[in-house]
């Protein structure tokens, strides 16, 4: 099987991406059942199409070295759907988010990625859209899932299937099919409140 990362860089590849992001979000939101043409034609309209189409093109763009005009679709797509991805983050095919109202996202991500409201993924200083991609981005593996609120920062790993849960802030890797999400406070005895905790 081809190694979908190599799409990236030329028109071709883009329209395969699309063409996975779009099947995708079709399927996310029909449960797999069979649609209309008029019905399918219409989830191109939907806010989860526009942030793949826009980032699709200002990662071409970005890595063309045209980082204005990049920059520039970046911050169309932050106008038009409240997302904000910055043009150099890799993101493999079927890239779905839902509900982009407040995303931020400068990272590596593989296949099949899921981001959802409100989620910020970066390097711990943010850089902007038409600055160079940063080294110390975090690194998401296929089928990642990216809770409601939550936040990764840093040069992190994200394993295959794992999911960040909800508001949760990860400053450290997450085992590849793995759920992390907020521990229980501990109301009586003397035991410190703990962290995250990783459960299958």
């Amino acid at each position: 099987m081809r190694n979908a990362m190599s799409d990236h860089g030329t028109l071709s590849g883009m329209r395969r991406l699309l063409a996975a992001d779009f099947a995708r979000i079709l399927h996310q939101t029909t449960g797999g059942k069979p649609t209309a043409r008029l019905r399918r034609l219409m989830h191109l309209l939907l806010p989860a199409m526009q942030v793949a189409i826009l980032h699709r093109t200002a990662h071409l763009l970005h890595g063309r070295g045209w980082r204005r005009s990049a920059a520039f679709v970046a911050d169309l797509s932050l106008r038009l759907t409240g997302a904000s991805l910055h043009p150099g983050s890799r993101v493999g095919p079927g890239l779905f988010v839902p509900h982009p109202a407040r995303v931020a996202f400068c990272a590596t991500a593989g296949a099949d990625l899921t981001l959802l409201p409100g989620t910020l993924v970066g390097p711990r200083d943010w850089v902007l859209p038409d600055q160079p991609f940063p080294a110390d981005g975090p690194d998401l593996g296929d089928g990642a899932i990216v809770g409601a609120h939550a936040a990764i920062q840093g040069s992190v790993a994200i394993g295959a299937g794992a999911t960040v849960g909800i508001a949760v802030c990860s400053l450290r890797d997450v085992p590849a099919g793995t759920v992390t999400m907020i521990a229980q406070r501990q109301v009586r005895g003397s035991r410190r409140p703990q962290g995250t905790i990783h459960g299958r």
